[in-house]
């Protein structure tokens, strides 16, 4: 979500056995249609739908994944505001291992992006928040997950969300190399922990805003990250990258899918291209590379358009864009996965960014009927990837 927003700190999580279940199979098929909407699958806020109605959603519009944002002040609690290293972290899973439990006993597989605001004692400035996040620190906690939830089975992990935006990670400017920092960090204490866990690269907004002072372009950000040149060549002595595949949000609310945003490096629906060339380059100059030596396919994690608020579409709009960039996603050879971000209306601190295809409660919209109508046709002509329900 590209954060106007901050997620909820204190919030109570139900209670949970611990249960090891594996995946069921899925027809590895064409691209995987995913969703995420932590009010209704982790939270479960009151009045709104809960995550039984959002698994039933999501069979509607054929999802095979499931993704939620683990935030790593939010899953240690109490301990958040301790400016020194607490001698023993207690992490709070609870929420998360009842998702997850119910995705999988439903046929869903799940992805999890660790992500901040990270606890006091792990920011620059000694607050809870996104200032200079730590990557020792952020190693420990990646670390703790991966060993948490491997007994569920594969997990598919990615590092940090938006990390290109000011508002994930302060200051902007050392943005490539914290991420970068953080990233490495991750993925080795993933795959130490779960060798069969995939681990996604970056997960970047769309575009540069306020002439880079709010956020970087996702490009420009990527070489910084990679070390690399504006030609993507390798500038400075920085060891190879590794990673399972490369997570970006392609939004853009103001325009149509098919709308050539500007800026050579910024990335939307339409130029996707853009991207893809650039992760070629990177492979080879050996910069940035999947395990085996290949280029790295794209997930597109968030993707969307606003039903109310600046950029609102009328709700048949909203299911026209939206299937028209779900075809243009399935029709890209290089995107192994496009998730709808939001079912259902959010309410309080969510409000402003509302890209729901369903009421509150739950009732689909004339946008996800849509969806909904395409998702089948593709799933019956095996254009995209289908979960064993």
């Amino acid at each position: 979500m590209t954060p106007r927003l901050k997620l909820p700190i204190a919030l109570a999580l139900m209670g949970a056995v611990l249960l090891a279940l594996t995946p069921s199979a899925m027809a590895a098929r064409g691209m995987e249609v995913a969703v995420q909407d932590d009010s209704v699958f982790l939270f479960q806020f009151r009045g709104g739908a809960n995550r039984a109605k959002g698994l039933k959603l999501a069979q509607q519009t054929k999802v095979t994944f499931i993704r939620s944002n683990v935030v790593w002040s939010y899953v240690v609690n109490r301990q958040k505001k301790q400016k020194k290293t607490p001698k023993k972290i207690r992490y709070n899973w609870t929420g998360y291992d009842a998702l997850i439990r119910a995705a999988i006993a439903k046929g869903y597989h799940v992805q999890l992006d660790l992500t901040g605001p990270a606890p006091a004692w792990a920011t620059g400035n000694h607050k809870v928040g996104v200032d200079r996040p730590q990557a020792r620190a952020f190693k420990a906690f990646a670390k703790a997950a991966a060993e948490h939830f491997r007994a569920f089975g594969p997990i598919r992990y990615s590092i940090w969300n938006e990390p290109n935006l000011r508002a994930w990670i302060s200051p902007l400017k050392k943005g490539p190399s914290l991420y970068r920092g953080l990233y490495t960090a991750g993925y080795s204490a993933i795959k130490a922990a779960d060798p069969n866990a995939s681990v996604l690269i970056a997960e970047t907004s769309p575009y540069q805003l306020a002439k880079g002072r709010n956020a970087m372009s996702p490009l420009k950000f990527l070489r910084g990250v990679t070390c690399a040149t504006a030609s993507y060549k390798r500038a400075r002595n920085c060891a190879t990258l590794h990673a399972d595949g490369f997570a970006h949000h392609p939004y853009d609310f103001a325009h149509k899918p098919t709308y050539k945003y500007p800026g050579k490096d910024n990335v939307t629906m339409s130029t996707l291209g853009r991207l893809t060339s650039a992760l070629s380059k990177l492979q080879r100059a050996n910069l940035l590379t999947t395990p085996s030596g290949g280029v790295p396919q794209l997930y597109l994690t968030e993707y969307g358009f606003f039903s109310s608020g600046k950029y609102k579409l009328p709700r048949k709009t909203q299911g026209k864009y939206l299937v028209q960039g779900f075809k243009m996603a399935q029709r890209n050879p290089h995107v192994r996965q496009l998730l709808q971000y939001l079912f259902a209306k959010p309410t309080g601190n969510f409000r402003a960014f509302d890209t729901s295809i369903t009421s509150r409660k739950g009732a689909p919209t004339v946008a996800f009927k849509m969806l909904a109508s395409w998702a089948k046709k593709a799933a019956k002509a095996g254009q995209i990837a289908v979960a064993k329900l």
